[in-house]
């Protein structure tokens, strides 16, 4: 039986609480938040919380202005990485291909091997 989390909430305020928070969110979505639970709604609040930090201090990238190619696209250069790079998290070279050129949608399992290989928010890699 999963230990309980026990809520504490409270406005992110200085870097150190933004980067404890993102790893709690980590932890949560490689443990696996079961629907209708307090871990999903502790996720759902604390993702609101992060959320409000990043924007308020221009770290978010809206929906709009990036697709989660472009922003695959954005980490490869600023991590000087290839397309090649992104096999072992995503697949066979013929599959990174069709994705990289949207042919292929990326799937839960990848956009959560991506977040935990490159720690690129899952936000940013829904479409």
């Amino acid at each position: 039986m999963r230990e309980r989390i026990k809520p504490w909430f409270k406005v992110i305020g200085i870097e150190l609480e933004y980067l404890a928070s993102l790893e709690l969110i980590k932890g949560l979505i490689s443990s696996g938040v079961e629907e209708n639970s307090d871990e999903e709604n502790y996720f759902e609040v604390l993702s609101v919380l992060i959320e409000k930090y990043e924007e308020e201090r221009g770290y978010k990238v809206e929906h709009s202005q990036a697709d989660a190619i472009e922003v695959l696209r954005y980490y490869l250069s600023e991590n000087n990485l290839q397309q090649k790079d992104l096999v072992p998290v995503l697949g066979p070279p013929s599959r990174v291909s069709e994705i990289m050129n949207r042919k292929r949608s990326l799937s839960l399992k990848q956009i959560k091997k991506l977040n935990k290989s490159y720690n690129i928010p899952v936000e940013l890699l829904v479409d």
